[in-house]
């Protein structure tokens, strides 16, 4: 089973579904009321949530930290016109609760929004569903963290953008389409961030939200991360909160100020004009300001009261502009801030570059000794140092590429998921396919100076400075150049906010890829086999226990096998305790996902990451050794046979279709296995003491699990006698008994040479 420490807890959208307090809601125009919460317990109190929360602790005890992810609203992935906004799928609508077994009003709040409130901008619907649950409101997200508190779990808010907007993006596709490195470009970021002040909120203890004094259609972000610190507050406290994640194309938002060099100040360190970052780093001073003003003083010991920003993997070390040939540590400025507590990451990081067929180069360099130095020469670049078979189902294999392999020790300058189509390596499977370097394994080392650019190298990251990596034409490559950023060496601990891996194949070639078909970000990792499915269709192949391996192996690295480092003041290097697993659902197995008519993402449960009904994955069973000859028992000699024999050989052969219509063909055996069948019509009257023989030895090599040997004729020219094995998993006698009578026949199939 895979073990975890915390969990970041899904669906973020849903009015009710974090509440620990039954719901009904009533949409406009219609006249009867529907129970919203209780899928589990139809006939009973105990809500959704709760009974989610129980199989987590149930299943996973050692899981202590519970991300609670809160959903707002983006309508664009252009800066300028984007709206950060709360919303729920039951404008004009009513909510009652269920207290004390009578139902009664309780209408949804979000940041002095109802759901009777003007100027709500609707959720986008689907053939007549809402694309998304509303908000969670303000009462359920209050009772959720007190009930999580209570339950002995630490509590990380965790505020998010759902982009409802033409194809569904990431969130970290909004930036901005005009002249970079402009004031134009400062003005929007200005605006999207919006005015809100920490002193335009006001805390409502009674009815568990919090007003806004400005606009109520002031839908903007500074909002949206104030609302959320002020309803902590009222909440009790949370032991970390977040300012934002994964907003990368908006941290890359350059002002009109921004140049190479950057801006050196009078403690000698740099800084660059990034307008985001800068409101980043002011947002998590409010914060910080709201918490110490409500007396939750930060606590590091003890690591409560905290505050951070969740950067993406693929930049949280620094942004490469197009066409600006080098790389900018962008975010130290950020990390450097007196308000943020932990350098956090949604770490997706690839845990492995498998192939189809044999895996590549992985599986070519398995045994090679692994790179002593830094930077690899490319001859030793791709060493794994590893024994035993090559596997990608391998803990160890796993846990080498968490600080090793693929940006690491070196890169592919090419890595576009292509989606599904005939493998190119002629599998004959239909396989999500990489392009360019990484479609060949061409691999590029990493130079002298360039640890920043390569984002698995952590460890180097907190042991020293840093200093932009650019190229000026002066003949020495991308090397580091100028003054070091703001970033002080150790000076916070680095924690994984998420990490994960879709259970489907060859998760960890790309755990970052996720499996939505209503969304233009929808992909499975490279390599990854999709199959036949019904109406035309493909479907993702299915892997629970790569993911599972996976996730043990995070695990086991940073906490278990002494990985981690620590400063000589005992800080640490990786803060395990916030290390999330993404995810858990507050909607309980098994009616999430089989209630498809309710939840519309449902369907991308198969694959998708969800921890909840997928546990535990047992370990794949170890390579068969190959057969050596031995002393095999034989196939029973019955004195009532008359029995016909047919033998048939088989063959394996990949063909490989061509545009032109040319076939290409290759055999997968050197030799044929051969199927014999067994038929008779007429048997001597004592013929059940023969069915007794052959369903004792049936059930002593446990149908097709142990080998025998069966006399042959000899015109066949395979000797006297084949090694087979039924051709059937066992079965009880009886029905093993019946079906030979029913069917007259019993078929063998050889074991193959």
């Amino acid at each position: 089973m895979a073990t975890f420490l915390g969990v970041n807890l899904l669906p973020a959208s849903g009015e009710w579904v974090y509440d620990t307090v039954p719901h009904r809601g009533l949409h406009a125009g219609e006249s009867a009321f529907v129970v919203l919460n209780l899928n589990a317990a139809p006939a009973g109190t105990k809500t959704d949530y709760s009974v989610s929360l129980d199989q987590l602790q149930a299943q996973y005890p050692l899981c202590r930290t519970v991300n609670l992810i809160v959903a707002w609203f983006g309508s664009s992935t252009d800066v300028a016109t984007c709206r950060i906004y709360p919303s729920t799928t039951f404008i004009g609508g009513q909510f009652q609760a269920q207290v004390s077994g009578s139902w009664q009003t309780d209408p949804w709040r979000c940041s002095g929004l109802t759901q009777a409130s003007s100027g709500l901008i609707p959720i986008s619907t689907s053939g007549g569903t809402a694309t998304y649950g509303g908000t969670p409101s303000d009462q359920a997200v209050v009772r959720c963290i007190r009930d999580l508190k209570n339950r002995g779990l630490r509590v990380v808010f965790y505020p998010f953008l759902l982009m409802d907007c033409a194809g569904y993006p990431w969130r970290g596709r909004i930036g901005w389409t005009g002249a970079d490195k402009s004031s134009a470009a400062a003005s929007a970021v200005a605006a999207f961030l919006g005015s809100a002040a920490p002193s335009q909120f006001t805390r409502d203890a009674t009815n568990l939200t919090v007003a806004y004094a400005g606009s109520p259609t002031d839908f903007t972000f500074r909002r949206m991360i104030l609302h959320y610190a002020h309803l902590c507050v009222v909440a009790g406290g949370v032991d970390l909160f977040l300012v934002g994640s994964e907003l990368r194309g908006l941290e890359a938002i350059r002002g009109p100020g921004w140049t190479k060099a950057g801006t050196t100040g009078g403690d000698g360190r740099v800084t660059w004009d990034y307008p985001f970052v800068a409101g980043l780093a002011q947002l998590a001073a409010d914060v910080r300001g709201i918490f110490d003003a409500a007396g939750l003083s930060r606590d590091t010991a003890n690591l409560k009261n905290l505050v951070s920003y969740a950067a993406d993997w693929s930049v949280w070390m620094g942004y490469q502009h197009p066409g600006e040939a080098g790389q900018w540590p962008h975010l130290d400025q950020l990390y450097a801030s007196s308000a943020i507590d932990l350098v956090a990451i949604d770490n997706y990081l690839p845990l492995s570059d498998w192939t189809t067929g044999t895996g590549g180069l992985d599986a070519v360099n398995w045994s090679a000794p692994a790179p002593t130095t830094w930077p690899p020469t490319a001859a030793a670049m791709n060493g794994l140092g590893l024994s035993g078979a090559p596997m990608l189902a391998s803990l160890a294999y796993l846990k080498a590429n968490i600080e090793g392999g693929e940006k690491f020790n070196w890169f592919y300058g090419d890595s576009t998921n292509l989606g599904p189509g005939l493998d190119p390596l002629g599998s004959g499977l239909t396989v999500s396919r990489p392009s360019g370097d990484r479609a060949t394994q061409t691999r590029t080392p990493y130079a002298a100076g360039q640890q920043i650019l390569a984002p698995k190298m952590l460890r180097w990251w907190w042991n020293n400075s840093h200093q932009a990596v650019y190229d000026t034409g002066d003949g020495q490559g991308w090397v580091p150049r100028g003054a070091a950023t703001k970033w002080v060496v150790q000076s916070r601990s680095i924690t994984f906010t998420e990490y994960g891996f879709p259970t489907c194949d060859r998760c960890t070639n790309q755990p970052n890829v996720f499996y939505d078909p209503k969304s233009t970000e929808s992909f499975t990792p490279y390599w990854s086999a999709w199959d036949p499915a019904e109406g035309d269709r493909l479907t993702p192949r299915r892997d629970d226990t790569l993911a599972a391996l996976a996730l043990q192996a995070v695990y086991e690295y940073w906490v278990v096998d002494g990985k981690n480092a620590a400063s000589p003041a005992g800080l640490k290097m990786v803060e395990t305790a916030f290390m999330a697993a993404w995810n858990w659902d507050a909607r309980p197995f098994p009616v999430f996902p089989l209630l498809g008519s309710v939840w519309g993402d449902a369907a991308n449960w198969r694959v998708g990451n969800w921890l909840t009904g997928k546990g535990p994955a047992l370990p794949p069973p170890a390579a068969d050794p190959p057969p050596v000859p031995g002393a095999y028992p034989t196939f029973p000699t019955l004195t009532g046979r008359s029995w016909s024999t047919r033998y048939r050989p088989t063959f394996a052969t990949a063909v490989a279709g061509h545009v032109s219509g040319r076939e290409s063909r290759a055999t997968r055996r050197s030799l044929p296995t051969w199927e014999i069948e067994m038929t008779f019509d007429v048997l001597r009257m004592d013929v059940v003491a023969d069915l007794q023989a052959l369903v004792g030895f049936f059930g002593r090599m446990r149908g097709r699990a142990t080998p025998f040997t069966v006399p042959v004729p000899t015109y066949l020219g395979l000797g006297s006698s084949l090694l087979c094995r039924f051709a059937e998993d066992a079965i009880a006698p009886e029905q093993f008994m019946a079906r030979l009578w029913e069917l007259r026949s019993l078929k063998l199939v050889s074991v193959p040479a």
